[in-house]
């Protein structure tokens, strides 16, 4: 789940009044209001309410003490405040308002969006800081002070009765897991069993409210033949029900060309007049083509009163077409511009396409002229430059359905909603029409529903045919950033119809949609809109709070043995030594000694001060020993600490802003070794060497300024960092909000696709 889409992690429409025993903690404390605050262990600021406003138009600003429900994976409601940016937390599988860690630049220049802020930093042992500290680079004299001032400390902390951290400890070797169910009915399922009960009911059940026949508005259902026609008998031109066995002519023309349709610019004295135009020219070019019969669509189609009969109608003209014997396009006159001007209309590529014939007739009142569809590529449809081969889909569904050339199931999809979308759509009744127009060209129908939008429309066709995945290979696309809608949380007809138009061309990663190979699978489309519900699709949980204390194993070699026998031992020899100084030195002070043997002894005496004081010199030794030692305690802890790194604790662990790969792997393991490396393409901001496949830290990161500035981004995008601490690889993206999820949803070229 998209950050962007946080609002459905508090599902559902149900909404209650804020538990009042909450309201003295609330009060006065305003989400938006940009002030430091401190909660769950981390002081954080929340985001400016005049920014939010201005940043993000259309965002839901909640102001009231509204509380909002969540069923979890395991079936418990909680309630949760709609306020600021959301995420689900993996370790209680509630929502939990976002803490996005920052680098001090971005904290500084660059204000908050929805989301609230805590300072960069990482979870560095404390012997390890204290020991980077006294290494630093510097005056000769002042690094030896450093060093004399936190051995104590060195020592003293590494007695404790702590784990070292620096020993190898069992870890998880797997990333978090996204905790989440969708208990929401899908609007469309693929599967019937899924669909709300009264859904299926409908779908059982459905009829039109006027009365007919349920076949009669079902556009799932093929016309064998027309419902209408328009048919002479009897030297009379008379509309009929009985079509079996009449072949016929289709009659093709634009509203442009001949308003026959009342609106506010057309009269209906005009309307009438051009209906009475078209009859007539119909009439006369089908006796010309030796038929006695024609479909044209003011006659045939019910009329809008009867909307649903009417658009039944009009998404299974493609029948129609198909078994038409001629069909006939009627232009004022024949000339190239009035061609185009048909050929630029939406509805009229599908009955160019599907018509029987590959020549079509294209009549004026005084004259015909027969055009193949391949030449119609030429003179009657625009596809822009014509020296662009890779963008030229009009011309390729020409070829396709002459038989020049076959297109794969998916090709024929994308490259048919291409050419269907470069075209005008005056007329449209509904903003799916686009998908419906597709319809035609597909094998399985979809059945209309009037709320649903584009991207619905789309998506559900796509299921129902066999398109090869399409709409989850869809998923795994990174196509170019599009302008950003007035709202962003209600987009435009057009927004959605560019989204499905990004599947004919290469996206950021330069990947065609046929490249990807989908590990997940479209169990449904949400009710909302732009929202898909996957099935068999692996969410790894994205950390912004902070980073973890880093767990990992490393290889034991000779050097990482010395320096843990220097740190042992330095405390064994310092206590060994202060163990024979207090004991000798109490007792060289209290004791008298005398050159006598004592009585009945025939041996010296063995209070010799001699004794004493040797011992007591050979502590002082000791001690100066694990001074000696213990001056040599920071390197040993660095040593320790360091080392290559074998294996460690799967994360992904993003912050806002970049950083150098330097200073960001001293944050996070709390020295700088080169563990951490940039990957080489994760991202379209990742740079390569040029002789292998290795990450290159950017130098607009390490050396920002003119002569290397940072890359432009999208309106309303910032740089995030995200770091995999599993594969030790960092990688630079731009978004608008911070993803609290990565969805593996496809492989391609060798990685996968998130």
């Amino acid at each position: 789940m998209s950050a962007e889409k946080h609002q459905q992690a508090l599902v559902g429409p149900t909404k209650r009044k804020g538990n009042p025993k909450w309201a003295f903690w609330r009060r006065n404390k305003d989400p938006y209001s940009g002030k430091r605050y401190f909660d769950a262990g981390y002081w954080y600021r929340r985001p400016q309410r005049e920014y939010i406003e201005k940043e993000f138009q259309g965002f839901p600003i909640a102001d009231d003490e509204t509380e909002y429900t969540h069923r979890d994976i395991y079936g418990r409601v909680t309630a949760q405040k709609k306020d600021v940016l959301q995420y689900i937390s993996p370790t209680e599988s509630t929502p939990r308002p976002l803490l996005v860690q920052a680098t001090p630049e971005v904290m500084k220049n660059q204000p908050a969006g929805d989301w609230r802020r805590v300072k960069l930093d990482g979870k560095v042992p404390t012997v390890l800081k204290i020991s980077e500290w006294a290494l630093t680079e510097g005056n000769f004299c002042l690094r030896w002070l450093r060093i004399i001032l936190v051995v104590p400390a060195i020592i003293i902390l590494l007695s404790l009765p702590l784990s070292k951290a620096w020993e190898d400890t069992e870890f998880d070797d797997s990333y978090t897991e996204f905790p989440n169910y969708t208990w929401d009915y899908p609007k469309h399922a693929r599967n019937r069993l899924d669909c709300r009960p009264s859904n299926e009911r409908n779908a059982e059940n459905a009829s039109v409210h006027s009365g007919t026949r349920s076949s009669d508005v079902s556009t799932k259902i093929r016309l064998l033949r027309p419902r209408l026609l328009v048919v002479l008998r009897n030297d009379k031109w008379e509309l009929t029900s009985d079509t079996s066995r009449i072949p016929y002519a289709f009659i093709s023309f634009t509203a442009s060309h001949f308003p026959f349709r009342p609106s506010k610019t057309v009269s209906v004295e005009k309307a009438v007049s051009a209906q009475k135009t078209l009859e007539e020219f119909a009439q006369r070019k089908t006796l010309e083509a030796g038929l006695e019969a024609y479909w044209i669509d003011f006659r045939c189609c019910a009329p809008n009163e009867e909307k649903e009969l009417h658009t039944a109608d009009v998404h299974r003209m493609c029948d129609v077409i198909r078994s038409a014997d001629h069909v006939l396009v009627l232009l004022p006159e024949l000339s190239r511009q009035r061609k185009l001007e048909w050929g630029a209309r939406m509805w009229t590529l599908p009955e160019a396409l599907l018509a029987r014939r590959q020549d079509m007739v294209f009549c004026s009142p005084t004259e015909t002229k027969t055009i193949s569809k391949l030449a119609m590529a030429d003179q009657v449809w625009d596809d822009g430059d014509p020296s662009d081969g890779d963008h030229q889909p009009t011309r390729v569904l020409a070829e396709h359905y002459s038989g020049v050339l076959a297109l794969g199931r998916l090709e024929l999809f994308t490259i048919g909603l291409e050419a269907l979308a470069n075209r005008q759509q005056n007329g449209t009744f509904y903003q799916g029409d686009i998908a419906y127009a597709l319809m035609g060209l597909l094998h399985n129908r979809i059945q209309h529903d009037q709320s649903d939008t584009l991207f619905q429309s789309l998506a559900k066709l796509s299921l129902a045919n066999d398109s090869d995945r399409l709409i989850e290979r869809m998923v795994c696309m990174f196509p170019p950033p599009s302008p950003i809608a007035q709202n962003p949380y209600s987009p435009s007809h057009k927004e959605q119809e560019n989204l499905f138009l990004t599947l004919t061309a290469p996206d950021q990663y330069h990947t065609q949609l046929w490249d990807i190979e989908p590990l997940c699978q479209v169990a449904g489309i949400a009710v909302q809109d732009q929202t898909l519900i996957l099935d068999s699709c692996r969410g790894v949980s994205i950390r912004w709070k902070a980073f973890p204390q880093m767990k990992y194993k490393r290889s034991y070699g000779f050097r990482k043995l010395i320096a843990e026998v220097v740190l042992r031992s330095g405390a064994f020899w310092s206590g060994l030594g202060l163990g024979l100084i207090i004991k000798y030195a109490w007792d060289f002070n209290n004791k008298t000694y005398s050159d006598e043997p004592k009585f009945g002894a025939n041996f010296p005496n063995t209070d010799d001060w001699s004794t004493d004081v040797g011992l007591i010199f050979l502590g002082v030794v000791a001690v100066i020993f694990a001074f000696l030692l213990s001056l040599g305690a920071p390197a040993a802890v660095r040593r320790l600490y360091g080392g290559r790194v074998m294996q460690s604790a799967p994360w992904l662990v993003g912050f806002e802003g970049v950083m150098p790969a330097k200073d960001l792997e001293t944050l996070v393991f709390g020295n700088c070794e080169g563990r951490l490396t940039y990957d080489p393409s994760s991202t379209p901001f990742c740079e390569r060497a040029p002789d292998e496949r290795i990450g290159v830290e950017p130098l607009w990161i390490t050396s920002p300024g003119e002569k290397y500035p940072r890359p432009a981004l999208p309106q309303g995008h910032r740089f995030f960092t995200l770091v995999d601490t599993g594969s030790l690889t960092v990688s630079v993206f731009s978004a608008r909000r911070p993803p609290s999820v990565a969805l593996v949803c496809g492989r391609e070229g060798g990685m996968l696709r998130a």
